[in-house]
């Protein structure tokens, strides 16, 4: 009797260690962005919207500005590792700050500052404290980019991989895909 009491405790003992493992694994999947990339509400090929911000040297940023050609908005955090990570990576593709790409920092100005002093970014940050522009595209997680089109229509919403940064930095490649008035992609 002792021992089926004893081996129902350690099968039980296993099943909360098989449980623990897959909630870790999901957790990290979810921080990844693998398990929520185009969960959120934006659709490629759906108009972006139009926004005016302020970047951290005080400067006016409107959406309008950047008509006619590729550009992305980068949604980060200062405390967030897959953030610096994913910046890093635009580093290593040699990017050069050639106004295509938007950081949004979710978190006080000063933090931000901080946080383009430390990675030495060359792209404007717009301090985005109170969420407005996250609620504006939808944003629930961070690292997310949104991939704008020249026609002002979302190519691509999600977790920024790395096909994505390519794009960036290679604006006039025959990668990038231009998603038509009727949502239908079409490359270059």
């Amino acid at each position: 009797m002792l021992i089926s009491y004893i081996a129902l405790w350690i099968l039980v003992l296993v099943q909360i260690f098989i449980v623990l493992g897959l909630v870790r694994i999901v957790a990290k999947l979810q921080q990844a962005g693998v398990a929520t990339n185009n969960a959120q509400g934006m659709d490629s090929g759906q108009e972006a919207p139009s926004f005016t911000a302020t970047d951290l040297t005080g400067r006016t940023i409107r959406s309008a500005d950047f008509d006619g050609r590729l550009r992305a908005l980068l949604f980060i955090s200062t405390s967030c590792r897959s953030c610096t990570t994913t910046i890093q990576e635009l580093h290593a593709l040699g990017y050069k700050a050639q106004g295509n790409l938007l950081l949004v920092c979710r978190a006080s100005h000063d933090e931000c500052s901080r946080f383009a002093a430390t990675l030495e970014l060359q792209v404007p940050v717009i301090v985005d404290e109170d969420e407005r522009l996250s609620h504006l595209f939808d944003i629930s997680s961070v690292p997310m980019a949104v991939l704008i089109n020249a026609h002002n229509r979302i190519q691509s919403y999600g977790y920024p991989f790395r096909e994505e940064l390519e794009l960036l930095t290679e604006p006039n490649s025959e990668k990038v895909a231009e998603v038509d008035q009727d949502g239908t992609k079409t490359n270059l």
